[in-house]
């Protein structure tokens, strides 16, 4: 599989023809910075530089091929592509990698440049997270957490259900719980539940087989359990989970009691004497569900938000029409797809994607506003040259989603 190299990030380390097939077509790459010997400051960095680039050709075809399965969960081509990555060239180049990074902690050039750059300080407390958490033990236990999490994927993916004639995704069939007629949302309500129930115990399975790898990976480790484990490979560096367990005894003090008080008044508004699940979407004034575009028309999905976008900046609409002529866009919900939405981002041509399942409802709207707003926070970051200072901790990655969805909602 050749990368598709951007004319305005040349390959100056990884040969332009790279075939990455097999882990032995990139090992000799990860060989040579490991042997390279680095004498100055100025090889320090050139070293990182190489690094970063051979990083983000891997990591575009991972990703490249964790997009394709998750858009075609029942192509069993595309299938094995992803599986093989995860099983035989992710594993051989994780303890590799962690050499590397050790090499630039160890190495009596690291301090003058985080000394001196900042960008090159936050790259040294990420890695000695990661250096810190690493374990050869636990390499085939991750491998084998992916594919139990690929195994989730393709049962949700397969969920379909008959409606009323029709078939549709679980996604599309949310549609009907918005509908005025009581009747018709509690039976689509109660078919979708019905649905995953009918998977119930394959799913719980796989939380019974993740649970206990998932304590290995952390015991492993030296960690009492799997949160304290996610707290370092998050990079959660400025609050604990003690902050967290008060942050959510605040939401219970003060936001649990305004959303009962909301649920009681939708049920006033409703004239309902009990609020059941399927009520919960519907307008309180049993006007019709607003359709901002067709279901199979998510070309008019993408021309709206453009607007959106265009009003607040025509950079951003021009940034956003770069994903749609890159073919960076797959919104429809369909049979086979899998569930959810997500922006990812591929490294080396420094290019988002996003995914999502678009119904036609008003909530793919704020969706994509959201994951545009990863989208637009990637290509503000894609001048920076080290692939390893591109992406923010997860939680600060939704400052920008949900501010875009704040500020694009004043155009609806």
């Amino acid at each position: 599989m050749v990368a598709n190299v951007h004319p305005r990030f040349p390959r100056k380390y990884v040969p332009t023809d790279l075939k990455l097939n097999d882990f032995a077509d990139v090992e000799p790459l990860y060989r040579e910075l490991l042997d390279r010997d680095v004498s100055s400051q100025g090889e320090l960095e050139k070293w990182l530089a190489d690094l970063s680039e051979l990083f983000a050709v891997v990591d575009e075809v991972g990703n490249r091929r964790y997009i394709d399965k998750s858009c075609h969960t029942d192509d069993a081509a595309l299938e094995a592509a992803y599986l093989k990555y995860v099983e035989e060239i992710e594993p051989k180049i994780k303890p590799l990698f962690f050499q590397l990074q050790k090499k630039f902690l160890d190495s009596p050039h690291r301090a003058a440049l985080t000394d001196g750059h900042r960008r090159f300080a936050i790259l040294e407390r990420k890695w000695r997270a990661d250096v810190e958490l690493f374990r050869d033990e636990n390499v085939p236990l991750e491998t084998e957490v992916t594919k139990i999490i690929n195994e989730y994927d393709k049962t949700c993916a397969a969920m379909m259900v008959t409606f009323r004639g029709g078939e549709y995704t679980l996604q599309q069939l949310a549609r009907f719980n918005e509908e005025p007629d009581r009747p018709t949302r509690e039976e689509a309500w109660r078919l979708s539940a019905a649905r995953r129930m009918q998977d119930r115990e394959k799913v719980e399975s796989y939380f019974d087989q993740l649970l206990p790898l998932r304590q290995t990976i952390a015991r492993n480790a030296g960690l009492p359990d799997y949160r304290a484990y996610c707290w370092t490979a998050y990079k959660r560096f400025d609050y604990t989970p003690d902050d967290c367990l008060r942050f959510a005894d605040a939401i219970a003090e003060s936001v649990v009691p305004l959303v009962h008080e909301f649920d009681r008044q939708r049920k006033r508004d409703l004239g309902l004497e009990k609020l059941r699940p399927w009520d919960t979407a519907v307008d309180v004034k049993s006007r019709p569900p607003l359709r901002p575009f067709a279901e199979s028309r998510t070309d008019l999905l993408i021309d709206k938000t453009k607007e959106i976008f265009a009003r607040m900046s025509p950079q951003l609409a021009a940034e956003f029409e770069t994903l749609r002529a890159n073919n960076n866009l797959d919104l429809a919900s369909r049979k086979g797809k899998q569930p959810g939405g997500y922006a990812s981002y591929l490294e080396e041509v420094r290019e988002p994607f996003i995914f999502m399942n678009a119904a036609g409802m008003q909530h793919d709207v704020t969706t994509l506003l959201h994951e545009g707003g990863h989208a637009f926070h990637a290509l503000a970051a894609r001048n920076e040259d080290l692939v390893f200072l591109r992406t923010a901790p997860i939680e600060f990655c939704e400052v920008a989603s949900m501010s875009m969805e704040a500020l694009g909602a004043d155009h609806m």
